[in-house]
């Protein structure tokens, strides 16, 4: 039989494969009927001190996440201003574990995963134990890195015009990552919108609906494919889906009522919307057929605009984005 006819009949058998499996199509019910199981990856192994887990965090897994994370902002289009300042701020991040400051006012049962702290500009894991899945930890630490970029977080790091002032068009132009915000409310994509929500000149640009944690779920799903990806190059398709699982699901929302106008959008529209709508992460899942839903490639923003029918992300007269950083100090 001729070796390219095989190799294509393999290829389309399984794309076909794909097609059928119904994880694909819906991760979000996968992952929430799911059970907790091994995937392949893990920091340091359960037997391990605390003081060698700490240091496993701090020697590797936290800044081989932060590097992913800032090579991420690097490789966007974006303001180069705007881009200087964020990545000195993520590059010169600290680390700690310590997380009994919290202790005093706040019972450790009831601790964040992680939180951050301006003053010194440290990251702080409260919950990660020897032996979790790198699927987990990473998605800790990525997802609290992303709320500081958020539409709403980013306002501590850059200062924009106050938005009362301005039209919801030009908000979302003024955010550095170009086009990102209109798509992520796209109906095409997660339609990042309360169903209820109050008009724009009265909730403000980040806070009259889903947007910070639509744009955190974009992020964090970019940044973990990244990590994991660099880190296990021999993870196979199921090691994958049973990761991802693993890392979202104890934000499975069983029974909580859509009233229209929660902060977060619904479960499903998250993890099928935004995480696995990204094609890399899909061929990692063994998923071949495309999302229904629209991913947000914030590396081409015009491109981008044009699959949701909206105008260019740069438009005539504004200051256009610059290329993406290639040498970045301190990251390789």
């Amino acid at each position: 039989m001729n070796k390219t006819f095989l190799t294509l009949s393999l290829i389309l058998g399984f794309q076909a494969h794909a097609q059928k499996d119904s994880t694909c199509s819906d991760f979000a019910a996968y992952t929430c009927s799911s059970i907790g199981a091994a995937d392949g990856t893990s920091v340091g192994n359960a037997k391990s001190s605390k003081a060698e887990f700490t240091d496993k965090l701090k020697s590797d897994t936290f800044p081989t996440v932060q590097k992913a994370f800032v090579k991420k902002i690097a490789s966007l289009p974006i303001d180069e201003k705007a881009r200087t300042t964020l990545l000195a701020k993520f590059t010169n991040m600290k680390f700690s574990t310590e997380c009994e400051q919290l202790g005093a006012s706040l019972d450790e049962s009831l601790w964040p995963n992680s939180f951050y702290t301006h003053s010194d500009n440290t990251f702080y894991l409260c919950k990660a134990t020897p032996g979790m899945s790198e699927f987990i930890v990473s998605k800790m630490i990525a997802s609290e890195l992303s709320e500081m970029i958020n539409p709403c977080g980013i306002n501590s790091i850059i200062q924009r015009p106050k938005e009362k002032v301005q039209s919801l068009e030009q908000s979302e132009k003024d955010y550095p990552v170009k086009g990102i915000i209109s798509c992520l409310r796209s109906e095409k994509s997660a339609g990042a919108k309360r169903n209820n929500s109050t008009p724009f000149k009265e909730s403000g640009f980040c806070t009259g609906d889903q947007i910070t944690r639509a744009f955190s779920d974009w992020m964090t799903s970019e940044v973990v494919t990244d990590y994991i990806s660099q880190k296990y190059s021999d993870l196979s398709s199921s090691q994958w889906r049973q990761g991802i699982a693993n890392a979202y699901r104890d934000e499975c929302s069983f029974g909580r009522p859509d009233d229209g106008f929660t902060e977060e959008p619904e479960f499903q529209l998250r993890i099928d919307g935004i995480v696995t709508a990204n094609p890399s992460l899909r061929k990692k899942l063994g998923c071949y057929d495309k999302s229904k839903y629209l991913y947000c490639d914030a590396h081409s923003p015009d491109a981008m605009a044009k699959a949701i029918g909206a105008p260019k992300a740069a438009s005539p007269g504004s200051a256009t984005p610059s290329t993406p950083a290639t040498n970045i100090e301190g990251i390789k």
